[in-house]
């Protein structure tokens, strides 16, 4: 889709539209939103929100990746991402039949601390080495799945499913949600079978992930709630664990809550953990980013999803980002600060922003959309050209 990666989400909706035979009235009646705003998301006078996108794609009757431009294949094949990709795609269409290996697997405890490494590179968004590791860390623990009981079946489930959790993180960021799919089928298989009550609520935090791209605000909010209530009085070998999920589905609700446009809701959610970080400290299990820092960029992030980009940027303020902490929601909160100063007219500050983004977390931001259509923001913006802006869009894949 390298054709497509100089285009703003607007001229997509703009040629999809066309394509379709509907009038802007028309798609706007289609995906409830304003005439006025379709018009100027189509010409380029406003940003194309997240949830605006999902709307449209509604609809379009399109997936929320085609309107994204994702995924950005000429650009993975020069990266030989593609390459790794595949294997991980073979390796995934099993999971219920055992490997004819005529030597038993490593005892489970040895695999889980593979199992760990990986999803340390997966929140440090180091994915080229983990996609490698990947494919035979998989088919090792599908063998041990099979091959052990008691105890070592049940750690073996648990790393299989964070296996699965690593392919997700990566067939998501890099547009494959074909992929990222099956890879939340997976986890919802072997979570249970781990006797671990936080990996299966971290299956709902991840679908949740899902249908808030898509625009089902409704379903993400019950899909969270029940979560919460499913891990009410449930007990695990180490019960911290649970307070960093729960605290990480509180904001995934408030996310999903801010983008739906439910303040109170979202100001609720973020509360609640907020009161959870405060006695947890940083956490990170689970493969999960949770603490007081992760608390205050989802707050950054939900302001800018209720459309007040100074708040955002006051509240951006106040973030302190500890040393040596995860890479991916650094880079993360660095793209989205980014996008916020470019909605809020602070072209150099949003530069500034993307490349601390780049120097963090550099996979994750070059196969982000939100960088992509940042950089076509700011550069249909720019009064003179910036060296600097035109080497990042190089990097990116921005022509």
């Amino acid at each position: 889709m390298s054709n497509q990666a100089g285009e703003l989400i607007g001229t997509r909706i703009a040629e999809l539209r066309a394509r379709r035979g509907l009038t802007q009235t028309g798609l706007a009646m289609r995906a409830h939103v304003s005439k006025s705003l379709l018009s100027k998301v189509e010409c380029g006078q406003r940003p194309a929100s997240p949830a605006f996108v999902a709307a449209c794609a509604r609809g379009l009757n399109v997936p929320v990746s085609e309107l994204l431009g994702q995924p950005y294949a000429d650009e993975l094949r020069r990266d030989k991402l593609d390459v790794l990709l595949q294997p991980i795609r073979v390796g995934m269409e099993n999971w219920d039949v055992p490997l004819d290996w005529e030597t038993p697997p490593r005892p489970a405890s040895v695999i889980r601390h593979d199992v760990d490494r990986l999803l340390v590179m997966r929140r440090h968004a180091e994915y080229t080495p983990m996609l490698r590791e990947l494919p035979s860390v998989i088919d090792e623990c599908v063998h041990a799945v099979h091959t052990t009981s008691g105890e070592e079946q049940r750690l073996a489930h648990a790393c299989l499913a964070g296996t699965f959790r690593c392919v997700f993180t990566a067939a998501w960021k890099f547009g494959y949600l074909d992929l990222a799919t099956v890879a939340l089928d997976r986890i919802a298989l072997a979570a249970p079978r781990a006797d671990e009550p936080g990996l299966s609520a971290i299956q709902a935090y991840l679908r949740a992930q899902t249908v808030l791209a898509h625009g089902r605000y409704d379903i993400g909010m019950r899909l969270t709630d029940r979560a919460l209530r499913d891990l009410e009085g449930l007990e695990s070998r180490r019960p911290e664990r649970l307070h960093a999920v729960r605290g990480s589905l509180h904001l995934r609700a408030a996310l999903i809550a801010g983008r739906a446009k439910n303040r109170d809701a979202a100001d609720g959610h973020l509360q609640e953990a907020r009161l959870l970080a405060q006695q947890t400290g940083e956490l990170p299990d689970y493969g999960l980013t949770w603490g007081a820092p992760n608390v205050g960029v989802h707050a950054v992030v939900i302001a800018s999803e209720l459309d007040d980009y100074d708040g955002a940027i006051q509240l951006a303020d106040e973030v302190r980002i500890p040393a040596g902490w995860s890479r991916s929601r650094a880079g993360h909160h660095w793209m989205d600060l980014g996008r916020i100063h470019a909605w809020a007219g602070s072209q150099a500050t949003a530069l500034t922003c993307l490349e601390r983004a780049r120097r963090v977390a550099p996979q994750q931001t070059k196969y982000h959309p939100t960088t992509r259509e940042t950089i076509i923001q700011l550069r249909r913006r720019e009064r003179a050209r910036s060296g600097s802006l035109a080497r990042l869009a190089a990097w990116a894949g921005v022509p």
